[in-house]
């Protein structure tokens, strides 16, 4: 069958040349016409568009012609006319559309593509095809080089419900947002690679199949043939396929004479002063981009690897940086810090995408800003593994700020365990998280330290801004441990008269532990409270322990679960609840509220001028208030949310902040011990960097130093001799060892000839 295609190819095009009209395209005005697009509207079917060297600014459209469309290489077999013969889509829409040219052959041969973006035709606003985009055709696709397209899906080509026969190709440096940065076969497509003019895949990125995307449904397996592709053992990070319904399906084969890359089983680095062209396994020869180092880190179980990742913004316009990340198990990424290495999608795109790798890997301190969700379901990062999977991922120490409103939530995860420590989410008009629950009886999330503030709801919405939601599917049961979490001044939306949640949505099956947590001044727009236990919350059991739920609009807990059959159940141990166990609103009498010892209904006291506005004030009836008599496997963390001891006192308070008493004892850090030597610092909080102050009455030896809460020296700013007068110093929040501290209190001491002299408060946020 195969041979007989080819065959009849040849001799479509061998009587195209002899027997129908030959359009001659030249830019100096000798031809029939200057643009390929003129000739393209003049011709007739079987008809040949001959194209001459030279630049086409043109985003050329077949328009449902049976015709060859080619540069002099079609005639000469002179491989220099690919090279000369540029079509530039010039970012305005695909270099080259074939579309329902069903009633014949079409060809396309002997040019570069370049600068596409891709069609969205049929479709309305998502991008087909960046440098081609086949569609209800039958096509052949023959010594093209295309790079440096861009796309929704295929990147470098991509093709629906057609035949295309591809030959000669050189598809490099494209890139899809979703899937297919080389090739993107979508429905009802089959394919042919010639055997023998074999084409080049290698170096493009996408979300998934960086370099091959076979999906959707009735598309036969396909063979490929290529001289180079990128790895020599592909796996689904580089050819994803996949069914309708997204089932990995493995009917891609590929057959390959040489690899780009040879796969680097070490740790990567990347910086934005990076060269591709180095061997990225030092921090002195960092690579360029995290895609690069992505595609070149063996993925292995016995020896995970990590990209480590510099400060500086990563984005698509600044360094080239293509987003999502398409992840792959077993490798990390690294940032060097939460507020300074900055991944920015530029809102086109979500930062992270993982469907189906092997997962099992960590993403650590990364500012993510900037995502867009609308046809990608997630905004900033879509995870989901297939149920028969025991997977995990770890966040820790992450910002997610700045991301519009759009559809979908921020992050998306499916069938996984995951762990999140030391969160910081905060002016989004999305919510955070939705988590479903899966065939796996102990999938878990737990999430310790979460700042969680200020997120506006969007009118646009249309649909509940709750900012987490557990369970969905109606499978096993999925448990949730959240500690340590302030989730404050968030807005939930809903466009009609409807019940929402500005907080945590809990749906079915879903065991939940809340333990000194700080919900406060959240506001739902109609019904709801800023926790929902939902119409779906069948069989669900919330314990919430030292934690505190005041001033939220219009009830702190609403349960309206409609099943009297699978009935939910709330606990609240030594908490404060704002109204009591009387302000709980319970809608149905099957679902129980159980208000144990040790509960208060009062004002909590807020410090609500301090640098932490809901950490208590020394009248606070939360310190000291709560238990330590937790579920089993549940250990309080050593430190609160500020970074403070987490028990100070009799016992742990209340809350997501512990109280630490009226302030630092005397006998620790001695206060100033001369009214004319003065310690200043501005700004104050302040991120990253603050500058001190100093004006000395004395002169002689001088130390100033941080400290940490604990009591640790962090960082020596000067150890020097000096005279009096004034001085400036700028901290940029790092230690000694030149790595950033965490957020927290900081004490700046000032030692003058062997005593404290003067110390200071200061608060990195």
């Amino acid at each position: 069958m195969k041979i007989r295609f080819l065959l009849f190819c040849n001799f479509c095009l061998f009587c195209s040349l002899l027997i129908s009209t030959t359009w001659h395209i030249k830019q100096d005005g000798t031809g029939a016409f200057t643009t390929i697009q003129e000739g393209i509207n003049a011709s007739s079917n079987s008809d040949t568009v001959l194209v001459y060297p030279g630049t086409y600014n043109e985003n050329i459209n077949y328009n449902g012609k049976c015709i060859t469309v080619g540069s002099l290489y079609l005639t000469t077999g002179d491989e220099q006319y690919i090279n000369q013969t540029i079509i530039d889509g010039n970012q305005s829409n695909s270099c080259v559309r074939i579309l329902s040219c069903g009633n014949g052959p079409t060809v396309l041969c002997g040019f570069s593509l370049t600068n596409g973006i891709g069609s969205d035709y049929y479709t309305g606003n998502v991008l087909w095809g960046g440098g081609v985009f086949v569609f209800e055709s039958q096509s052949s696709l023959i010594a093209c080089k295309i790079y440096g397209n861009n796309a929704h899906a295929g990147g470098g080509i991509y093709v629906w419900d057609s035949f295309v026969y591809l030959s000669k190709l050189h598809i490099a440096d494209n890139h899809a947002y979703a899937g297919g940065g080389g090739i993107g076969f979508g429905s009802f497509t089959t394919a042919a690679f010639d055997p023998v003019n074999l084409c080049n895949i290698y170096l493009n990125f996408a979300g998934v199949g960086a370099e091959i995307q076979k999906s959707w449904v009735e598309c036969p397996p396909i063979e490929v043939f290529v001289d180079t592709f990128t790895v020599e053992n592909p796996d689904a990070y580089f050819i994803f396929s996949t069914d309708g319904v997204g089932i990995p399906q493995n009917d891609v084969t590929l057959n390959m004479q040489h690899a780009k890359l040879e796969p680097v089983n070490a740790d990567l680095y990347v910086s934005t002063e990076g060269d591709n062209n180095n061997n990225g396994i030092s921090e002195d020869e960092p690579l360029a981009t995290i895609n690069y180092a992505l595609s070149l880190v063996k993925s292995d179980s016995l020896h995970p690897n990590t990209i480590h990742i510099s400060d500086g913004v990563y984005s698509k316009s600044l360094n080239i940086q293509c987003f999502p990340l398409n992840m792959r198990g077993y490798v990390s990424l690294q940032g060097e810090s939460m507020e300074n290495t900055i991944l920015d999608a530029e809102s086109k795109s979500p930062l992270i995408y993982d469907h189906y790798s092997k997962q099992n890997y960590s993403i650590t301190d990364m500012k993510f800003i900037h995502g867009f969700g609308e046809y990608f379901v997630a905004s900033c990062m879509l995870i989901s593994v297939s149920y028969n999977l025991d997977s995990f991922i770890n966040l820790e120490n992450i910002t997610i700020t700045d991301f519009n409103y759009c559809i979908g939530r921020i992050l998306e995860i499916f069938y996984v365990d995951l762990s999140f420590e030391n969160l910081r989410y905060y002016s989004n008009y999305k919510q955070l998280l939705r988590a479903l629950n899966s065939y796996r009886p102990d999938q878990e999330v737990v999430i310790n330290n979460a700042y969680i503030n200020n997120n506006p709801a969007h009118p646009s919405a249309g649909a509940n801004h709750k900012i987490m939601q557990f369970g969905q599917l109606g499978t096993n049961t999925m448990n949730v441990n959240i500690t340590n979490m302030e989730l404050t001044e968030n807005n939930g939306y809903h466009g009609s008269p409807s019940i929402g949640c500005s907080g945590i949505e809990v749906r079915d099956n879903i065991n939940m532990n809340l333990i000194n947590c700080t919900l406060a001044n959240n506001v739902t727009q109609n019904e709801g409270g800023v926790i929902r236990m939902g119409l779906t919350a069948q069989n669900s059991v919330v314990n919430i322990y030292n934690s505190i739920l005041y001033g939220n609009l219009p009830s702190e807990i609403y349960i309206d679960n409609d099943n009297p059959n699978e009935p939910c159940a709330l606990n609240i141990y030594n908490s404060l609840v704002a109204g009591g166990e009387t302000g709980i609103e319970n809608v149905h009498a099957w679902n129980s509220v159980n208000w144990h010892e040790g509960n208060l209904n009062e004002n909590p006291m807020f410090d609500s001028l301090g640098i932490y506005p809901f950490a208590l004030t020394s009248s606070s009836p939360c310190i000291d208030a709560g238990t330590l008599d937790l579920p089993e496997g549940i250990e309080l963390p050593e430190y609160d949310l500020a970074g403070n001891a987490r028990i100070y006192g009799d016992t742990v308070d209340m809350g997501a902040y512990e109280w630490q008493g009226t302030g630092v004892e005397e006998e620790e850090i001695p206060q100033l011990s001369s009214l004319k030597t003065q310690l200043s610092n501005y700004p104050n909080p302040f991120n990253p960097s603050t500058t001190i102050k100093l004006e000395l009455a004395e002169s002689g030896e001088m130390e100033l130093a941080i400290y940490n809460v604990k009591g640790q020296k962090v960082k020596t700013l000067i150890n020097a001799i000096t005279n009096k007068g004034t001085f400036e110093i700028n901290w940029r929040g790092k230690d000694d060892h030149g790595k950033p501290v965490s957020s927290g209190q900081y004490i700046i001491k000032l030692i003058q000839n062997n005593k404290v002299t003067a110390t200071k408060i200061m608060l990195l946020k």
